[in-house]
């Protein structure tokens, strides 16, 4: 018989072994056993214990609030997921979710998300794919010479406020689902070291009226071919603000490879010279899912057009998901609710997840086998419906 519940702070020392073990990284025994914890900190680890009170896993459930359609919404970030190797297969991580997912939606929370190790296994448990980066690389020098510059650049160091950045971050994040309201912890450990201690590279750049329109956050690694600038982290308020990032590591000199994880947004072919001389790879990372399928679906921006369409719903973990949903547009806002009608288009929380934040549009949805219609009369507003939309699941956790 095995037991979820939350970890004292005593128990905190089995947790972070097993995270050793599992993550593969080493540490000091003095370190394995906190002396304090905040109680909201340690509100956020759960784990499944058997009959004799040991371990076998546990993951840290991160209560945080994103943006969504224009909206914040409550997400809760899944990190941190461990089971013990002598005790793998007792489905210490499926009672995690088996429980702990109907418990977070009466909770509130209308998403959630991870980073797997594995895509095939958190399908499992209602996640999906939720959003596609690229992993691009390319040298300074090779970036065009007439992109925009910023009129003027300030350097960012850790005890500065960091208020500009916050404020092109949040412009940034405004149209982009999944995007992490940041706390001030979430800040401190992005802007944490020094160029001189750490190689650690923070800049602001501003337009010709002193308005802060782009930063970003990187860190210099040394190598026999030269150095590598690998950005952490980017944001910016308009094109101009995107152009002139790029613009000022043409200028860097001392760095041999600029790497970035880039939204699929930024053509950064047609920033570079010779598009040959980038090179780029897709990076299918983090997931989502759907908590809460009645509040998600009221909360996509309506289509143009008014209409109707009826979608059905399986979902393994949280029953209230489980239906058929009526979404009706009067061309400005969108109601939703449970109906006995014919559903037009069906899917798992696996199919509705992708389509609800917009990596896939209707056709995509199709075509992936994630959902299937089943009544072509309302395809139209569901193509506007279900589109592609920007993400921004880039905190990881």
């Amino acid at each position: 018989m095995t037991t979820l519940r939350g970890l004292t702070l005593e128990e905190m020392k089995d947790y972070n072994i097993l995270s050793s073990v599992c993550f593969t990284y080493t540490t000091g025994t003095d370190k394995l056993a906190p002396k304090e914890m905040a109680p909201e900190k340690l509100r956020e680890v759960k784990g499944v214990f058997d009959e004799n009170g040991t371990l076998l896993g546990a993951m840290i459930q991160l209560e945080m609030d994103c943006r969504f359609e224009g909206h914040d919404c409550r997400f809760l970030g899944i990190g941190g997921v461990v089971t013990d190797p002598a005790e793998r297969r007792r489905g210490a991580i499926r009672q995690l979710f088996e429980e702990g997912l109907p418990r977070l939606y009466h909770e509130g929370f209308v998403l959630s998300a991870l980073y797997p190790f594995s895509h095939v296994f958190y399908r499992k448990f209602g996640y999906e794919l939720g959003i596609i980066r690229c992993k691009t690389k390319f040298s300074p020098g090779s970036l065009r010479e007439n992109l925009h510059r910023a009129a003027s650049i300030r350097r960012v160091l850790p005890d500065d406020p960091g208020t500009d950045m916050q404020q092109v971050y949040t412009r940034y994040i405004a149209g982009k689902n999944l995007a992490v309201i940041r706390s001030e912890d979430h800040w401190r450990s992005l802007r944490s070291g020094t160029p001189w201690e750490n190689l650690k590279y923070s800049y602001v750049l501003y337009n010709e009226e002193n308005e802060p329109m782009a930063y970003w956050v990187g860190t210099m690694v040394k190598g026999e071919e030269g150095a590598t600038l690998t950005i952490a982290d980017m944001a910016y308020t308009c094109r101009e603000g995107m152009e002139s990032i790029f613009a000022m590591l043409r200028t860097m000199n001392e760095v041999g490879t600029v790497q970035v994880q880039l939204p699929q947004d930024v053509p950064i072919h047609f920033l570079i010279a010779d598009p040959y001389d980038v090179s780029q790879e897709t990076n299918c990372g983090g997931m989502v899912r759907v908590m809460n399928a009645e509040r998600a679906l009221a909360m996509l921006t309506a289509p143009v057009i008014a209409g109707r369409c009826v979608v059905e719903v399986a979902d393994k973990q949280i029953p209230e998901n489980n239906g058929r949903f009526a979404i009706t547009g009067d061309g400005h806002s969108l109601t939703v609710c449970k109906t006995d009608a014919e559903a037009d288009l069906s899917c798992t929380i696996n199919g509705l997840s992708a389509l609800v934040v917009g990596t896939l549009d209707f056709q995509g949805s199709l075509d992936a086998g994630l959902a299937q219609m089943h009544r072509a009369e309302n395809r139209t507003f569901m193509e506007l419906l279900f589109r592609k939309r920007q993400q921004h699941l880039h905190n990881y956790f």
